[in-house]
């Protein structure tokens, strides 16, 4: 979550200049094209940025799920929760895969919502600067 705004800065910068490099060989191209590509520029990024989470937390720092779950199911005993109703939950959720897939899900909705609004503001505004 540290790097969230650094992400949602990378996309917005791939997906603006994958529109200005489209509207540069092709004035004409519609809208649902400039759209599609800003989208497989951020769908590519979301998928390389969750292979390197699930390889980093598979093999660089295999013990960050088990010492966060550690800490998640000590504080749950000092609430009074029983751990073996907590800490197969906590084990089940907090994993190297789930971790990448919820950011791949993330940014691949921030990608899209980014083509979107971007593909929109090439299509609308920024197309009658191109010569």
């Amino acid at each position: 979550m540290e790097f969230m705004l650094v992400h949602v800065l990378a996309i917005v910068t791939i997906v603006f200049f994958t529109g200005q490099g489209i509207l540069y060989k092709d004035r004409t191209i519609p809208f649902p094209d400039l759209m599609r590509e800003g989208f497989k520029a951020a769908a590519v990024y979301a998928v390389l940025i969750s292979l390197f989470l699930l390889a980093y937390y598979r093999w660089v720092e295999p013990d960050h799920f088990h010492v966060r779950v550690e800490e998640m199911v000590a504080r749950g005993l000092a609430e009074g929760q029983p751990e073996s109703v907590i800490r197969p939950r906590l084990e089940k959720f907090f994993t190297p895969f789930n971790y990448a897939s919820m950011t791949f899900f993330s940014l691949l909705l921030l990608g899209g919502f980014n083509a979107l609004v971007i593909g929109l503001l090439h299509h609308k505004v920024l197309r009658r600067f191109r010569r």
